[in-house]
């Protein structure tokens, strides 16, 4: 309450947590916007750096990731047997990025899975596993969308990455072919607000991560998912 009447913003990771966020994440509809998606991934790596839950073996990215990928993927196309890596893919499959929360654990040694949601469609959060011991691309959306185009990029360009960062002694077993794209079932008649694709994803995403059936996220429970949402944040700055 005495944030509320006197709401000065406060810096989580790469981004700020004020009224605007707080108001966003609260009031639906409202979309979620870059600044509370980053916000998440930077507590949910610094929750596993400092092994204050229970999942390892997993990273969280930023949205600036999709983007950069979105650039080195158009670089990719048109010349698939001559790209070579740009070097912050690499550092990031090193662990050394993202700067804020770095973790240093690379990519299919000490990482199996990433996570992290996406932007679509101009419109639209959807949320996105990549399973390198799987060698797949899993996908989370709640309307139940086509997603290939979107996340080809992830699948063609992570085999890459996680065999560039593998030590010498295993790079010759490690296979840079695209990973398989998997849309995960999804309940139909989700997000009838069509403004709460964002809460949807980031709980998609963490039911995912701890094991948990994805069927217990619905309309009717996601106000509540996004208020939780807001009070993550608001502990997580304020403790």
């Amino acid at each position: 309450m005495e944030w509320c009447m006197n709401p000065i913003a406060v810096k989580i990771g790469p981004s700020f947590f004020n009224l605007a966020v707080a108001t966003r994440i609260i009031c639906s509809p409202e979309w979620l916007g870059n600044e509370e998606m980053n916000s998440i991934m930077f507590i949910w790596r610094v929750n596993t750096s400092f092994k204050r839950w229970t999942p390892t073996h997993v990273a969280f990215m930023p949205s600036i990731f999709c983007l950069q990928m979105d650039t080195e993927f158009n670089k990719f196309v048109p010349n698939k047997k001559t790209y070579e890596l740009h070097e912050f893919l690499i550092s990031y499959g090193r662990g050394e990025l993202p700067a804020h929360g770095r973790t240093d654990q690379v990519w299919g040694v000490d990482v199996d899975r990433l996570y992290f949601p996406q932007f679509v469609n101009v419109n639209h959060w959807i949320a996105v596993c990549i399973n390198i011991i799987e060698r797949k691309v899993e996908v989370f959306d709640c309307n139940r969308g086509r997603n290939r185009q979107y996340v080809e990029k992830f699948a063609a360009l992570i085999p890459r990455i996680v065999k560039a960062v593998a030590p010498p002694e295993s790079k010759k077993q490690l296979l840079v072919s695209p990973y398989s794209i998997v849309d995960v079932p999804m309940k139909a008649r989700l997000n009838k607000s069509c403004a709460d694709c964002g809460a949807y994803a980031l709980k998609h995403l963490q039911c995912h991560l701890l094991g948990l059936d994805l069927g217990l996220v619905n309309d009717e429970i996601i106000q509540g998912c996004r208020q939780k949402i807001a009070v993550d944040l608001w502990e997580t700055t304020f403790s």
